[in-house]
């Protein structure tokens, strides 16, 4: 008799998805991860915490201090966005194609109207991709059943038995 246990390498998921206009003309590519994605709801988590340890002190605020949706920007382009395809950053003129990292990620996302509205494709994308692979991995494992038996031989529920520990 053996326990077996699978080892899973990754869970992660990451689909391409096309970031397009109002007419439909496809700007660029995003390889985007699903919002389930653990650095990324680590950084959730210590965007909260961030937020929260520095207390309602307004004066105590600083200037190297970041606003709770810097954070929120910040997490997604560093663990939402995997790669991208077609981003230029157009720099006094000069048009460069940028390669995706955490830095050119944020930058981007950090831009005016446009990254706003880039984070919002990629955080939507995200819920979208996740929600898709759970549902997949609920039609693969299928449900799990209880393993505790809550019903008497007889078939009839076992009644609850009130504890008198810890009462005096």
């Amino acid at each position: 008799m053996a326990l077996k246990v699978a080892i899973q390498k990754s869970k992660e998921v990451a689909l391409w998805r096309e970031y397009k206009d109002d007419d439909g003309k496809v700007l660029a590519e995003f390889k985007i991860r699903g919002d389930g994605y653990k650095p990324y709801r680590v950084a959730l988590e210590r965007a909260n915490n961030q937020i929260a340890s520095k207390g309602f002190e307004v004066s105590e605020a600083g200037i190297g201090d970041k606003l709770f949706h810097e954070l929120l920007i910040e997490a997604a382009a560093c663990h939402l966005i995997a790669d991208w395809k077609g981003i230029e950053f157009d720099e006094n003129g000069k048009i460069t194609a940028q390669t995706c990292t955490a830095e050119t990620a944020t930058k981007l996302l950090s831009m005016g109207d446009i990254g706003v509205a880039v984070w919002v494709f990629v955080k939507t994308q995200a819920q979208s991709i996740q929600q898709e692979a759970d549902a997949y991995e609920a039609d693969i494992l299928g449900k799990s059943t209880t393993s505790i038996d809550t019903t008497a031989l007889n078939g009839t529920p076992k009644k609850r038995v009130k504890s008198t520990k810890g009462q005096v």
